[in-house]
């Protein structure tokens, strides 16, 4: 197993009906795109699942929309976004940026398990509820833990989700939220 071959899987996924598909007269796009940034960074992403066209077209998590807030976070703390590791619970674009469905987290499960086993970081910072999830359904946002990961402890910090902040937080707590993060890639990213 290596990221290639991961990539590959994402890319040709059909497990969840009506995901992955090219927009079309009366649809808009569900496509996906696999993870981004170097899966040996020390810094490693998670997020929900995949923005929009911008994500889309780019083919990287966090393009445009709520990802200005995580750029702004990278261009503080002099790293480059393809300097770490940023992916999502599920892989696709939920039509209308609803919420993903339980299925469909569970059926990117195995993609983002291979993507950590892949990986060695020193942090995981995961945004919003489903990234949290996937390691502690009980955890509240906004707190940090450890957690074993191939037999090494990760600091791991569950964050909300940037879009929460951006469209429904006042502007210091954007501030504050940007600082947060510039604070954790500074501390990690070694």
């Amino acid at each position: 197993m290596n990221i290639d071959s991961t990539n590959n899987e994402i890319k040709n996924c059909s497990s969840c009906e009506g995901l992955n598909k090219k927009a079309t007269h009366d649809s808009e796009a569900t496509l996906n795109a696999p993870g981004y940034g170097d899966i040996k960074s020390n810094v490693f992403i998670i997020g929900q699942s995949l923005c929009g066209s911008p994500c889309i077209n780019s083919q990287i998590p966090f393009t445009g929309g709520c990802g200005v807030l995580l750029d702004t976070a990278f261009e503080r703390s002099g790293v480059k976004k393809d300097q770490i590791y940023i992916t999502n619970v599920v892989k696709c674009h939920p039509p209308k940026n609803r919420p993903s469905k339980a299925h469909e987290i569970k059926n990117c499960q195995e993609y983002l398990e291979n993507e950590l086993n892949l990986s060695s970081p020193n942090v995981i910072i995961c945004l919003g509820a489903d990234a949290r999830n996937h390691f502690d359904k009980k955890a509240k946002l906004q707190t940090s833990d450890e957690v074993l990961i191939n037999g090494k402890a990760i600091s791991i910090h569950y964050l909300y989700h940037p879009s929460f902040i951006q469209n429904r937080r006042p502007k210091e707590e954007r501030e504050q939220y940007v600082s947060l993060i510039t604070d954790i890639i500074i501390k990690y990213y070694v």
